[in-house]
C-alpha cells in the first residue's frame, strides 16, 4: 500500500497503465482507485466493485459487485468451476473456445483502460493464445449509474469487431449459457428467479430454463441478508436476450443470444454492440421497482 498522497489526475486524458497502483481518478459520482491487479470502485467509501485486469490468463472480469450496503454477490473461481469469474463475457469465436480455460482455449488480452466520468473502457485483443493474431477485436465499456436511489448499478457495452483482414467470416457461437454471465456467491444458491414477462420460462435441462422478457432477476439470500440482482437487456442489442437461469447445483444468471440454436457472423471489418445493465439491491425487491428501475436505466 502506498503510503503517500494518491495524485490526482485529468481523467478525460490519462490512461490507466500510465498510471501506479494506488492512484485515484477523480470523479463528481464514485472514486475508482487503480490497483496492481485492476480497479476499485467506490460510491460514498462503500466498495461497488472490482475489476480484474491484470494477472488473468484467460479474461478479466468484476470480481466483486456489491448491494449498496457492501453485501457481495458474485464469486470468483470456484472449485466446481474455475472458469467462472464473477461477472464475465465470452463466448466461441471462430471455433476457439473463450469461455472456458484450458490451454486449447482462447484469452482475451487486456490492451489497455482508459477512464470515463462514470467508469472506465478497456480495449481487448481476443487471440487464441496469449501471442496469437487477433480473432476479434473488443471495446469493452463498464459504467456506474448514480442517478437512481438505493441501488449499485452498472452497464456492460461490449463492441466486437472482425479483422478487416479476416480470411473468412468470424462466427459467433457456443452454448445455451454462453454471454455475459454471473456467478453468484455459494450461499445464495437455491434462489428464486423471475423474469420481466412473468413467464416460467422452458426448461432446457436438469433446473436450468431460459427465460424471456427485458429483465431478469435473482432473489436470495448473501452473508445471511436478502438480496436481489437483475440483468436488464438494451432494446438495440442484435437480438434479443434470453436468460439463462439455474438455481441449483449452483446460482447462476447469464444474458445470452441464443447462439446454440443459431449463430452470428461478422463479415471482416463487421462489429456488434452488446449492452446489458446489472443491478444489485439490498433486501426483496418487487417485480414493478425493479421494472422502473429497468425504464430508468433504458431511457
Amino acid at each position: 500500500m502506498m503510503n503517500h498522497r494518491p495524485r490526482r489526475f485529468r481523467i478525460d486524458t490519462m490512461t490507466i497503465p500510465a498510471l501506479a497502483a494506488g492512484a485515484v481518478l477523480l470523479s463528481p459520482l464514485f472514486t475508482v482507485e487503480v490497483t496492481d491487479k485492476g480497479l476499485l470502485a467506490r460510491k460514498d467509501g462503500v466498495v461497488t466493485a472490482e475489476y480484474r485486469r491484470i494477472g488473468v490468463p484467460f479474461k478479466p472480469y468484476l470480481l466483486r459487485l456489491c448491494t449498496p450496503a457492501g453485501t457481495d454477490v458474485i464469486r470468483d473461481a470456484p472449485d466446481d468451476h474455475r472458469h467462472h469469474h464473477g461477472l464475465m463475457f465470452a463466448l466461441n469465436a471462430a471455433g476457439i473456445n473463450f469461455w472456458e480455460e484450458t490451454p486449447s482455449c482462447g484469452v482475451q488480452r487486456s490492451d489497455g483502460v482508459t477512464p470515463l466520468r462514470d467508469g472506465w473502457e478497456e480495449a481487448l485483443t481476443w487471440a487464441p493464445s496469449p501471442t496469437g493474431a487477433p480473432t476479434l477485436q473488443e471495446r469493452r465499456r463498464i459504467t456506474f449509474v448514480s442517478d437512481i436511489e438505493g441501488v449499485t448499478m452498472l452497464t456492460w457495452k461490449t463492441t466486437l469487431e472482425a479483422p478487416k483482414k479476416a480470411s473468412a467470416p468470424i462466427r459467433l457461437s457456443g452454448d445455451h449459457f454462453y454471454g455475459l454471465g454471473m456467478r453468484f456467491v455459494s450461499d445464495m444458491d437455491g434462489g428464486t428467479f423471475e423474469s420481466a414477462s412473468g413467464e416460467p420460462g422452458t426448461v432446457f435441462r436438469g433446473e436450468e430454463r431460459l427465460m424471456g422478457g427485458a429483465w431478469c432477476a435473482y432473489r436470495a439470500s448473501s452473508q445471511g441478508k436478502l438480496v436481489t440482482v437483475a440483468m436488464f437487456d438494451d432494446r438495440g442489442n442484435p437480438r434479443k436476450a434470453t436468460w439463462f437461469t439455474m438455481p441449483r447445483p449452483f446460482a447462476y444468471l447469464a444474458a445470452t443470444l441464443r447462439l446454440h440454436e443459431k449463430p452470428l457472423e461478422l463479415r471482416p471489418g463487421d462489429r456488434i454492440t452488446l449492452r446489458y445493465g446489472v443491478a444489485a439491491w439490498d433486501g426483496n425487491i418487487e417485480a414493478r421497482a425493479i421494472g422502473d428501475a429497468y425504464r430508468q436505466w433504458s431511457r
